[in-house]
């Protein structure tokens, strides 16, 4: 799970909001365009094509607009450009698998950075907290749950992506998809290779 920076709300999202005042995200059905260019723009300029969720690339066609906070139990945030981010469709985990749950310990890839609470186990392929105790710990436990980032297929892609990429770690570049992974390998080089 990465930080997502989001930059400025574009302008043709402030001047659809001006034009059209809607009261509910489902409204936006109407307007398909501006969803398309919205998931565009965030792919594109603050995701580099990625779901900052689980890491796995996306495009316009497999993802989907997330409010990070709910928009059934924040509905005033629905249009709230901070609140959204692109996401992947992936039926067991990330946006569907968090669907409308909320927790105020979930971690929010906009105000906080994700690394700071959680980490990878080499052996497995799976997120685990970062910190065994404490309010970090909570935070990180609560996030790999709403979000499944230990759904089966996606640990196995991480743990088969350690072991194709140990002996090559030093060539990593560090975008694209699993980047924090890759983050964490050239941290902790020596003890991936001994693995």
């Amino acid at each position: 799970m990465f930080k997502v920076n989001k930059t400025a709300e574009p302008k043709f999202f402030q001047e659809f909001k001006k034009k059209h005042s809607l009261s509910n995200w489902n409204q936006y059905d109407s307007y398909r365009y501006i969803k398309q260019q919205l998931r565009e723009y965030s792919l594109f300029e603050e995701q580099e094509l990625c779901c900052p969720y689980c890491e796995i690339e996306i495009d316009v066609d497999t993802s989907e607009t997330e409010h990070i906070k709910p928009k059934d139990i924040f509905p005033n945030e629905f249009q709230d450009f901070n609140n959204l981010i692109v996401a992947c469709k992936s039926s067991k985990r990330c946006g569907n698998s968090k669907g409308s749950q909320w927790s105020s310990d979930f971690i929010n890839p906009v105000l906080e950075n994700p690394q700071d609470f959680l980490t990878y186990d080499i052996k497995t392929g799976e997120v685990r907290p970062k910190n065994s105790i404490g309010t970090d710990y909570e935070k990180a436990k609560v996030t790999i749950d709403i979000l499944n980032l230990n759904d089966k297929r996606l640990a196995e892609a991480r743990k088969n992506f350690i072991l194709g990429n140990k002996y090559s770690i030093d060539y990593l570049e560090p975008e694209g998809e699993f980047r924090t992974l890759k983050e964490f390998m050239i941290e902790n080089k020596d003890s991936i290779t001994s693995v």
